[in-house]
């Protein structure tokens, strides 16, 4: 039965599993899930971050995994169906980046992002298929660079574009359930440029800010992870609606300012991301 009109949305009852837990966005995502009365599964690969996260919670399960590795795909959905008995919603918060012009050919980058942005999110969600609830919602992040690429981001935009087809196969062959792209914009807090090269970001940049890659208003994992958890309990309560596509970005448009201003900004990004892992 719906809820009455001003009442809080919850999430009691509900089993939720949530890959990318340990930092950012996906473990305030699962906090705010826990604070909402969810039975929240923390999957991520730090053990000390995870177990810091749900501490931080006052709930939920830690599960250790790294979805790059096939056979831990298929372990930790057994793991977190044991700790919930079953599955209602399942949300992937991966996304590995590096810096790499395609000229460059580097297999491995190409290899990382598409073993850790594809492969690893489909073995997850085809292990967790016979356990999934009748109409369960799985939800995948996307990047809204896909169809708007950024010089030396091409394979994680690719492997991007790869999981938004993976995401309408799922759709196709399993209509029991709802699946939903969420593509998300630029965001402080995250760990999304930690491995980038500061020379090649710093020489990227006028070319970034030029095709209006660069927003003008980075939104914060914290806003962010406490929105999403918001949408998916709505999406919980109304099951006769499907949530395909969602995009969320930061308010304000493309910023067109200077190369100095902008590496502060990112600067100050990677200042937020340390402070919220």
């Amino acid at each position: 039965m719906a809820q009455e009109s001003g009442q809080s949305v919850s999430l009691a009852g509900k089993r939720c599993v949530v890959v990318g837990a340990s930092a950012g966005i996906g473990k305030q995502t699962a906090m705010d899930m826990v604070a909402m009365g969810g039975d929240v599964v923390f999957v991520g690969r730090s053990k000390a971050k995870l177990d810091e996260a749900v501490a931080e919670a006052g709930g939920g399960h830690v599960v250790v995994a790294d979805i790059s590795d096939p056979a831990q795909c298929a372990a930790l959905i057994k793991e977190a169906a044991g700790h919930l008995g079953g599955i209602d919603m399942l949300l992937t918060v991966v996304g590995v980046s590096r810096l790499g012009l395609l000229a460059e050919g580097d297999p491995e980058i190409w290899e990382e992002c598409l073993r850790n942005n594809v492969i690893g999110p489909a073995l997850v969600t085809s292990a967790a298929i016979p356990v999934l609830s009748d109409n369960a919602f799985v939800g995948f992040f996307s990047s809204e660079s896909v169809g708007m690429p950024y010089h030396g981001l091409v394979p994680y935009g690719t492997s991007k574009a790869a999981l938004e087809e993976m995401i309408r196969g799922f759709r196709a062959e399993h209509p029991e359930f709802r699946f939903s792209c969420l593509r998300v914009g630029a965001t402080q807090g995250t760990e999304f440029a930690r491995d980038f090269d500061a020379d090649k970001a710093m020489n990227l940049s006028e070319t970034w800010i030029k095709r209006g890659n660069i927003p003008t208003n980075f939104m914060t994992a914290e806003d962010l992870g406490r929105a999403i958890a918001r949408i998916i309990a709505i999406a919980m309560e109304f099951e006769g609606i499907d949530y395909q596509d969602l995009v969320l970005r930061g308010t304000g448009g493309p910023f067109y300012g200077g190369i100095e201003e902008m590496m502060a900004q990112m600067e100050t990004s990677q200042a937020e991301a340390e402070r919220f892992e």
